[in-house]
């Protein structure tokens, strides 16, 4: 853990072991907000309270860096590269997943975060999720992704989590209008618009691939009537 003026995070490689000042994904795949959220979780199921005021505080510093424009949005990277896109959407290092600290706080009875329930946090990340125009493709590099990590199928997933069952079923029609289907088989590829050829070959695997699609449309004709089939 490192402290900053705004409160505690956690970077990939601590400052002590650094020659320069370096970045960090603050989200919750590799940074405070999923090391809060465990935090939080396991404080409350252990009795620790401590665990869970340093939750608390990680949160509250998410919520001072935040972006507040569009519901509330962490930066990717802090500090920010001027080459690299300043927000990011999929559950990985964007709202959908950030919300989650928020949720576990509130599970924890934490009643306060940066002068807000914890409630308001969560609502304020998924307002910037349902407001940013995924899942169109609105332009090269904005939404190119339908996989559980960085995608469309991780965002539904959470969606149905949140209780927002009306966006989960906009997702799922997404992922299933952009299959490739032959046959009896079907299978997702992805664009990187980077790349010369950008249309990236399919992938049968859990994070980027066919097995955490399915499993999130599985779930999503399991629990919300009328959903596509």
């Amino acid at each position: 853990m490192e402290v900053e003026d705004d409160g505690p995070t956690w970077p990939f490689v601590p400052h002590r072991h650094r020659s320069d000042r370096g970045r960090e994904m603050p989200n919750w795949s590799h940074g405070s907000a999923g090391v809060a959220h465990a935090l939080a979780d396991a404080g409350a199921t252990l009795g620790r309270p401590e665990w869970v005021e340093l939750a608390r505080q990680a949160a509250a510093r998410l919520v001072v860096v935040a972006d507040h424009g569009t519901g509330m949005r962490v930066p990717h990277l802090l500090p920010r590269d001027p080459d690299f896109p300043e927000f990011s959407l999929g559950w990985c290092h964007g709202p959908s997943g950030t919300a989650q600290v928020f949720a576990a706080l509130e599970a924890a009875g934490v009643a306060e975060v940066a002068g807000e329930s914890p409630a308001h946090w969560r609502e304020r990340c998924w307002h910037a999720v349902r407001t940013s125009g995924i899942p169109a493709r609105l332009e090269p590099g904005f939404w190119d992704n339908d996989g559980r990590c960085c995608g469309t199928a991780g965002v539904g997933d959470l969606a149905l989590d949140a209780g927002l069952t009306d966006f989960a079923v906009v997702l799922g029609d997404a992922l299933v209008e952009r299959a490739v289907v032959d046959g009896d088989r079907a299978c997702w590829r992805f664009v990187e618009h980077r790349a010369e050829e950008p249309l990236l070959p399919p992938a049968v695997g859990w994070m980027q691939g066919s097995a955490g699609i399915a499993a999130f449309l599985f779930r999503l004709a399991r629990e919300v009537p009328g959903a596509r089939r």
